[in-house]
């Protein structure tokens, strides 16, 4: 027999070794629990077990076998799709906001726990969203926490040069932004960050910029030091530039050239987590 170990972080969160449950496995769980109790039943996989066994015998068609699962089932599932959204999301209220008046909950959103403040049904106001603090959960974080973190984005300084400096919290974590330039400022915090640290990651960060590029032309086409070596990019498509060829002498029409006869991107799929397998 062949035994198979998945480790997914999306999931549960691995954290050093061990298999943590997130926030959102909370959330679904509680949602299966609540609206597909027949199907979380322990009941219910000991009947199908059975069931497979049968069929592999030859005691039961495996299409009678889906059919009956099926029938009761398609159901609940056209069921939960109106099911309110609000009442899945676990949100808590954690105060209003002194200045606007406005309450404020954590709660759970598309990408994960976060902190809401206002009414999403109200028209006539967009809500405002922030992340949740570092080490804080949907349940511990406190009015006081979440106050402090519509505070974002801070205003850090400005760099050399007179550009303001700007620190938030995104998607992928906390950075530092100087106009169109994002940095990531991992694991500093955006709150407490210095002017003299921000100043520093974003040198670097025009360092390595700078090291990237060796030339652009005036039609979009640039010609940039990747992990692979020098290509030739317009956006849409990459060419490779040969060994023996100097990147930097390359003209707009040769660059051009190459990037005709170069093959189209390959669309990706979209990989929802790290996830290794050991057989």
């Amino acid at each position: 027999d062949q035994i198979s170990t998945n480790t997914s972080k999306v999931i549960t969160g691995a954290d050093r070794g061990k298999l943590l449950p997130t926030g959102i496995a909370d959330v679904v769980t509680d949602f299966l629990v609540k609206y597909f109790p027949n199907i979380v039943d322990y009941d219910f996989t000991a009947k199908v077990e059975e069931e497979f066994d049968e069929i592999a015998t030859g005691k039961l068609k495996w299409q009678a076998m889906i059919g009956d699962f099926y029938k009761d089932f398609h159901p609940q599932v056209e069921k939960s799709e109106d099911i309110p959204r609000s009442e899945v999301s676990q949100a808590k209220e954690l105060g209003k906001d002194p200045k606007s008046g406005e309450m404020i909950y954590s709660r759970f959103g598309r990408y994960g726990p976060m902190l809401l403040k206002g009414d999403t049904e109200d028209e006539s106001k967009k809500p405002t969203f922030a992340p949740l603090p570092k080490g804080t959960t949907i349940d511990t974080v406190t009015l006081e926490q979440a106050l402090e973190m519509f505070k974002l984005p801070r205003s850090v300084g400005t760099t050399a040069d007179g550009q303001e400096i700007k620190a938030n919290i995104g998607r992928f974590g906390p950075y530092i932004q100087v106009d169109k330039t994002y940095v990531s400022i991992k694991p500093l915090d955006p709150q407490t960050i210095t002017e003299a640290e921000a100043r520093t990651l974003y040198e670097e960060k025009l360092v390595k910029d700078a090291a990237k590029h060796i030339n652009e032309f005036k039609s979009g086409i640039k010609i940039l030091n990747g992990p692979y070596g020098p290509y030739i990019t317009d956006g849409k498509k990459n060419a490779r530039i040969a060994k023996d060829v100097d990147p930097a002498s390359i003209t707009e029409a040769e660059a051009k050239k190459l990037l005709a006869a170069a093959p189209a991107k390959k669309k990706g799929g979209f990989r929802r987590g790290k996830r290794t397998t050991k057989t």
